[in-house]
């Protein structure tokens, strides 16, 4: 709890002392850029002793960014519809379905 509040109030601390930078022209793509990275990483790990994924983080993130990039600079209800876009096709491809299975199996062995 008190890791997440001080994530938290790191990231209101850094949008407040470099307000003026997110608010220039690099400061979306900056965000749209850290965002991809972080997910990417995240999603990819797959906890500890476990096997990482390095297609399943590119892929995920880069539909998340996706959606940001269409939200920035579209409109938010077009970003949605992106991200229940990508979100129809992964539920209907089993893509978590099948990352979840290898983790299960990782775990067995």
């Amino acid at each position: 709890m008190a890791k997440a509040l001080s994530v938290i109030l790191g990231l209101i601390l850094a949008g407040v002392l470099f307000r003026s930078f997110w608010l220039s022209e690099w400061g979306p793509f900056t965000v749209i850029f850290l965002s991809w990275l972080t997910i990417s990483v995240a999603t990819g790990w797959g906890g500890k002793g476990k096997p990482y994924s390095i297609s399943f983080g590119l892929i995920f993130g880069s539909g998340i960014a996706m959606g940001l990039l269409a939200v920035f600079f579209v409109n938010i209800y077009v970003g949605m519809g992106v991200l229940l876009a990508l979100a129809y096709l992964a539920f209907k491809t089993k893509f978590f379905e099948r990352r979840n299975e290898q983790l299960r199996t990782h775990l067995t062995e």
